[in-house]
């Protein structure tokens, strides 16, 4: 279950690497994204786990098809039934963002993005709040 701000089921935003592997073992692979920022990718939850600068959880991609987002499953599910009942849930519009393939669908007061392969939510992607361009970690 996705929590908002927080984290993943038992995963808060802010532990550190060494807490995700002493939980589900060493990540299938370790790669870095543009800036040189870690990523832990762990196949069998099918969950991509972002690091940031200190080494702390800041953003989980995520495609596994048991993923649930205020009681709404995701995954799998037609885009257009995910963002209508996100939408009334969250009280919030979505930005939208078409690249081609893939579309997203972003709730950016909620760290929260949808992303869509024709017109099936493919992965969702989410991260921690913001308080004057400070990260909070609720839990951690």
């Amino acid at each position: 279950e996705v929590k908002l701000g927080i984290g993943l089921d038992d995963i808060s935003f802010g532990v550190a690497q060494d807490y995700l592997k002493n939980l589900h073992g060493e990540p299938d692979k370790v790669d870095t994204d543009n800036d040189e920022l870690l990523l832990l990718k762990y196949n069998k939850l099918k969950c991509t786990f972002w690091m940031d600068e200190l080494a702390r959880l800041h953003w989980i991609q995520c495609s596994n098809p048991l993923l649930i987002i205020q009681n709404i499953k995701v995954i799998g599910m037609e885009v257009d039934e995910v963002t209508s009942k996100l939408s009334l849930v969250l009280n919030s519009n979505y930005e939208f963002e078409d690249y081609g393939s893939m579309e997203s669908y972003s709730f950016p007061e909620y760290e929260l993005e949808i992303q869509s392969e024709y017109g099936i939510v493919k992965t969702v992607c989410f991260g921690h709040y913001w308080d004057n361009d400070e990260p909070v970690y609720t839990n951690a």
